[in-house]
């Protein structure tokens, strides 16, 4: 008798250690890197959590840059993490790089991702959502809102020949020439644009940390304006300032889709390449058009005009 029970006590235990072993190893825990603080930043982290919310069990992780600038801890029970910008990805792939847990880098530009390197470069654990459009739909949104445009001018800074490679045989592809220039640093930029504006019909802006960026905006537009040149910029606040249209990613949009691939990895699916936001809305700057005298479609009607090129691609 006392045998009996001895064995049915040892079953027994043997059997709960096992449930508390399976409870221990499961991964339901999904982290969140940023790399700083911002409305950005809050916009993302609650568009995941409320698109996540009715997932059983699961639980977000957030963690914010440490002071040090260094990699942040994740939970043992994490079964992905998604890294918001180029320090909150460098950092925790550097920390993670022997680590079995994937990793989407979101709102990254493409280059900045590609210049990671990360080691080993295991594209079936690392990915990303860039923050950047792709070149198809930039060249498709001036077919659409400047069918007679046949000149694109570009100006080439030190991050972005890559992008001038890819759009150069698409724009080929649709009857278009590219008229462009290189600039190595922002004080180059006006000198560039003199150059290509003077035979060009539309303006490209494809930001360049160098060259293209914030702080060169109000330069480019008002030089762009000068020759009557309209800007297709890169973001609703480009087209603010005074460029005439740009298709644009939000915070919201890539959230959106790093939280239906998180629920695929969760149960269990691969992680995809990297790739461009399919998520997208146009912006257009109405006074700019009318200064212009462009008559141009609605907002919804162009979006949906490059959602339907897209899809049946």
């Amino acid at each position: 008798m006392t045998h009996a029970i001895v064995t049915t006590m040892l079953r027994y235990a043997i059997g709960a250690t096992g449930v508390l072993l399976c409870l221990c190893v499961q991964a339901n825990t999904l982290g969140i890197v940023t790399s700083g603080q911002g409305a950005a930043y809050d916009e993302f982290v609650e568009t995941v959590r409320s698109e996540l919310k009715s997932v059983p069990g699961l639980k977000i992780q957030l963690i914010g840059p440490s002071a040090e600038g260094g990699a942040a801890r994740l939970p043992d029970d994490t079964f992905m993490v998604l890294t918001m910008g180029v320090l909150a990805t460098r950092t925790t792939i550097a920390a993670q790089a022997d680590s079995r847990w994937p990793i989407l880098s979101v709102m990254v530009p493409r280059t900045s991702f590609e210049a990671l390197n990360p080691v080993p470069r295991n594209a079936r654990r690392i990915s990303a959502i860039y923050i950047d459009q792709p070149p198809q739909r930039q060249l498709e949104l001036i077919r659409i809102l400047l069918p007679t445009a046949r000149k694109i001018a570009l100006v080439v800074g030190p991050s972005n020949q890559r992008d001038l490679d890819a759009i150069r045989p698409l724009a080929t592809a649709k009857g278009l020439t590219l008229v462009t220039e290189k600039a190595a640093r922002d004080t180059e930029l006006y000198p560039a644009l003199q150059s290509i504006l003077r035979s060009s019909d539309v303006l490209l802006a494809l930001p360049d940390p160098y060259v293209i960026n914030v702080s060169t905006a109000q330069n480019l537009l008002l030089t762009a304006l000068r020759f009557r040149v309209p800007v297709i910029g890169y973001s609703a606040a480009y087209v603010r300032a005074g460029a005439l249209a740009a298709a644009y990613s939000t915070p919201r949009h890539i959230g959106l889709e790093a939280a239906q691939l998180a629920r695929q990895v969760l149960r269990g699916s691969a992680m995809p390449a990297p790739r461009y936001p399919r998520n997208f809305s146009v912006a257009i700057n109405r006074a700019l058009a009318d200064s212009l005298g462009l008559d141009l479609p609605e907002e919804a009607a162009v979006q949906q005009r490059l959602q339907s090129l897209e899809t049946s691609e």
